[in-house]
C-alpha cells in the first residue's frame, strides 16, 4: 500500500506500509495513480481472504440437510432401554409389581421407556434444530462471499483500466518545485469501497429476503434504514442483473 511520497526537484520516492520506497518522475496526476493502485491492491487481498473463507462453506448450497442427531438419539433412546432395564431389574425396588392395561409389570419396564425418552429426545430435537441453523447459515454465507467477489472481480477489472489510463496521462503542468511530503489521501476512497463491500455481501446473505421485497417493489422502504439513496439503486440494479440465479445456486 502507498502511504506518502517525498518531492524532490521533479522526481518522487514513494514509500509503502513496509517503509520500501521507490523512485520515480513526478506527473500531475500521482496522487490519483497511487490512490488507484491501493484501490486495486485492498481489493485483491480481499478476494484471497474470500478464496480462504469460501473453503469453511464451499458446496454448501450443493448439499441437502440430512437429519443425524435425532434420529440417532431416538435410536440410542430405543436401544439402551432394554439394555438399562436389564440393568435395572436386578434391584429390588425396580421389581416392584404394577398393574397395567396390558397386564403385570414391574416399575422398571414402566418408568424406564418414559425417563430414557424425555432426557434424550427433546436434547436431540433441540440439537438437531441448531444444526439445521448453522447448516441454513453457511448457505447464506457462501451465497455472500460469491456476492463479494464478483463484484471485487468486476471492479478490479475496471480499476486496472482506470489505472492504466491514468498512467497513459502523465503530464508535469502543474510541477510544484518546492520540497515537500505528501501522505497518500485514499481513506474516503477505501471507506468507500468498505461500504459496496458491505452492501454486497447483506444482498448475498440475505437474497431470498430482499429479492422478495424487490418483487413486491417493498425493497426502498426495507434498505431505507441500513443504505444510501446510491446503494439501494445498486441493490435494485444487482436483483434486476441476477434475478432468482443466485437462489437456485
Amino acid at each position: 500500500m502507498n502511504k506518502s511520497y517525498i518531492y524532490l526537484d521533479g522526481k518522487v520516492i514513494i514509500e509503502d506500509e513496509n517503509n520500501n520506497k521507490t523512485l520515480t518522475e513526478y506527473y500531475d496526476n500521482l496522487d490519483e495513480v497511487l490512490i488507484q493502485e491501493n484501490l486495486i491492491e485492498t481489493m485483491e487481498k480481499r478476494i484471497k481472504e474470500l478464496e480462504q473463507e469460501m473453503e469453511t462453506y464451499k458446496n454448501c448450497s450443493g448439499k441437502r440437510y440430512i437429519p443425524v442427531i435425532l434420529p440417532f438419539t431416538i435410536l440410542l433412546s430405543t436401544i439402551g432401554t432394554p439394555i438399562v432395564i436389564k440393568f435395572l431389574a436386578g434391584f429390588e425396588p425396580f421389581n416392584y409389581p404394577i398393574d397395567a392395561a396390558f397386564g403385570t409389570t414391574n416399575l422398571a419396564m414402566c418408568m424406564i421407556p418414559i425417563v430414557l425418552s424425555i432426557s434424550t429426545i427433546p436434547f436431540g430435537a433441540l440439537a438437531e434444530i441448531c444444526q439445521y441453523i448453522t447448516y441454513k447459515d453457511s448457505i447464506k454465507k457462501e451465497k455472500a462471499i460469491i456476492s463479494e467477489m464478483d463484484f471485487l472481480n468486476k471492479e478490479i477489472e475496471k480499476g486496472k483500466e482506470h489505472l492504466e489510463k491514468l498512467k497513459q496521462e502523465k503530464v508535469k503542468n502543474n510541477e510544484n518545485t518546492e520540497f515537500r511530503t505528501v501522505k497518500v489521501n485514499d481513506l474516503q476512497y477505501l471507506e468507500a469501497l468498505k461500504s459496496y463491500l458491505k452492501l454486497y455481501s447483506d444482498l448475498g446473505y440475505n437474497y431470498e429476503k430482499y429479492y422478495h421485497f424487490y418483487q413486491e417493489g417493498q425493497l426502498d422502504q426495507k434498505l431505507e434504514k441500513l443504505y444510501s439513496v446510491k446503494n439501494i439503486k445498486l441493490a435494485k440494479e444487482y436483483f434486476e442483473e441476477k434475478g432468482p440465479t443466485l437462489i437456485k445456486k
